[in-house]
């Protein structure tokens, strides 16, 4: 698992780059404006969870001996002010996020990918900036594409490279063996955990069922699973864009697959809309206190 945050000074500001090089998983993101905090290969969510929160307490404390903070937000902060003017062009780095690999048996590496595709929607229950964020100009440049890449079928899974101006959120790695789930958000490592627990539970029960492609997806029934069509694929991304965790269709989905959403609407901050310069500041200095109490972490004096 990778996931970004950026890195704010005691304002809520972003930190100036060049007090901040040097950071643990600053070299490894194009922005100067964040740290990455990568885990290796997990067995088990325990693992994953510890391996995580040692590496990004390791990032904050870091952060705190030179006056700065770790902040959870998928837009860069700046870009949220509501008195910007929005450009359809992104700046460097624009953007945090989350990426999580899974590493299924060959056998059913097609079926996992197929489920993944399915379940691309389950990151709105991450989702960390509003649809109001439109007013920034996020939605050019950073929502997935329209064209919804299809389910694969047969026995292989090969890796086909997506064209470049349609990135896609579920990519086969390498030689297939290897899948990797994209979210445009990043969060605290509780949130993470219990959604990456929660997505391993449906793809462990989904092994032992027949998947089919039932309109807008049905989910578990008997030893059946069925997954939604591109159609509703379609349908669902474009919800969850606009609407977020709002979209009762959305909700119903994950429901039917056997996700708690209530659960996530009531530990997720509710996501953060454009606002005032010194109003998306003050968010800011929250949401990082956030993650901190997360980490069992105290703030800074």
């Amino acid at each position: 698992m990778a996931v970004d945050y950026w890195v704010i000074d005691e304002t809520g500001r972003l930190a100036d780059p060049g007090h901040t090089a040097g950071l643990p998983g600053m070299a490894a993101t194009t922005s100067p404006y964040s740290v990455r905090i990568e885990t290796p290969s997990c067995g088990n969510c325990s693992e994953l969870e510890e391996t995580f929160k040692a590496g990004l307490g390791d990032a904050v404390a870091a952060a705190h001996d030179r006056g700065c903070r770790l902040l959870a937000l998928g837009l860069r902060p700046d870009l949220l002010d509501a008195e910007r003017h929005p450009t359809d062009q992104p700046p460097p780095g624009a953007t945090a996020g989350t990426r999580i690999c899974f590493e299924p048996d060959p056998a059913m590496a097609v079926d996992c990918y197929n489920v993944l595709l399915a379940l691309d929607s389950a990151f709105v229950l991450l989702n960390t900036t509003s649809h109001g964020a439109a007013a920034c100009g996020r939605p050019a440049w950073t929502r997935r594409s329209r064209t919804v890449a299809p389910y694969r079928s047969g026995g292989t899974a090969s890796a086909e490279p997506a064209p470049a101006a349609e990135p896609q959120p579920v990519d086969l790695l390498g030689s297939g063996s290897r899948i990797e789930w994209t979210s445009l958000d990043p969060a605290t490592p509780t949130l993470l955990v219990d959604l990456i627990a929660d997505i391993k539970t449906v793809l462990t029960q989904a092994a032992g069922c027949r998947l089919t492609v039932d309109s807008f997806g049905t989910g578990f029934r008997s030893d059946k699973l069925g997954l939604p069509s591109v159609e509703w694929r379609s349908i669902y991304a474009e919800e969850a864009i606009t609407k977020g965790l709002s979209s009762l269709l959305v909700r119903a989905l994950l429901d039917r697959f056997g996700i708690e959403t209530g659960w996530y609407r009531t530990a997720t901050p509710p996501p953060v809309g454009p606002k005032s310069a010194a109003a998306i500041r003050a968010v800011c200095r929250r949401r990082a206190t956030q993650l901190e109490a997360d980490l069992g972490v105290r703030q800074p004096d």
